[in-house]
Order: C-alpha cells, then structure tokens, then sequence
C-alpha cells in the first residue's frame, strides 16, 4: 500500500433543520459547539490572528475534543464556498491526530435534508488505523446541532 496516497472517506447525516441555519453555525458561531454537542467538543478558541467567529479563508481555531484533554488540535478554514454551502479545514497540528497522518482536512457541505463531511488524509504508515473516530464524532456533533436548530415539537 503506498503511504503517500490520500484516502478520502465521508459520513451523511440527515438534517430536519434548515440547512442553511446549520451552516451558518460552523461559518459564523462555531464557539456554541461545546454548549451544543458537549460530549463530543470541550472547547473551542480562536487562534492567533484570528479575532471573528466569522470565518473566512485563513481563519484558525483550537479544537478540544472531550477525552480529557487528550485529544485537542489546530485547524485553518482552507476553503469558503458559500453559495454551495461548504467550508473546508486544515488540520494544522494536533496531539493524536498528527502522530496517525501527515495530512487531514475535513470538508462540510450542507444540503436541504443532510449534512456531508468528507475527510481526506495520508496515512503515515499502513499501522495506522482509518480516522472512523474523527467521522463518528462529526457525526455526532451534526446530529446534536440538528437536534438543537430543529424545531421543537409538542
């Protein structure tokens, strides 16, 4: 198998909110993802330079996911397309993350009725296992955002 070979892989999940409500969050308010999905995301912080939750092309943040610390990293929005609904990450650094790869973005697009993050990444050996565990967790914080923009029923 050669190393140098990025893999991609995605996860759906369906959405019963707006889809462009919810993309709005990841562009614009990315700081209410630990009150909204806190199992799954610890904290969040802008990254020097960055100063706006508002993202845009250039725009940082450290990312704690909720394993005691373990498991925090650094991402860079490489990409906005905003009429397509779509951001995509960098992953700059990362305690766990990058000792597996030497690279990792993460891509969100968001359609009426689903949310698709694809991630591509380059293993940096054949021990290392498929990021199934970073796609279940933006699994999961889909759902929980979907489930707090969805409209309550009675």
């Amino acid at each position: 198998m050669d190393m140098a070979q990025i893999h991609r892989k995605e996860v759906e999940t369906p959405l019963h909110c707006s889809h462009s409500v919810f993309y709005e969050v990841f562009r614009t308010e990315a700081n209410l993802l630990p009150t909204v999905s806190p199992r799954n995301v610890k904290k969040i912080e802008l990254v020097y330079p960055t100063t706006s939750w508002v993202d845009k092309v250039g725009s940082r943040k450290h990312v704690h996911f909720d394993e005691g610390g373990l498991e925090s990293f650094n991402d860079e929005v490489v990409a906005i397309d905003r009429e397509a609904h779509k951001i995509t990450y960098r992953v700059l650094e990362g305690n766990l993350m990058m000792q597996l790869y030497h690279s990792f973005v993460a891509t969100l697009e968001v359609k009426p009725g689903t949310a698709k993050w694809t991630i591509e990444f380059q293993k940096k050996n054949e021990l290392c296992p498929d990021p199934d565990i970073y796609l279940q967790r933006l699994d999961s914080v889909s759902k929980d955002l979907d489930r707090h923009l969805s409209p309550k029923k009675d």
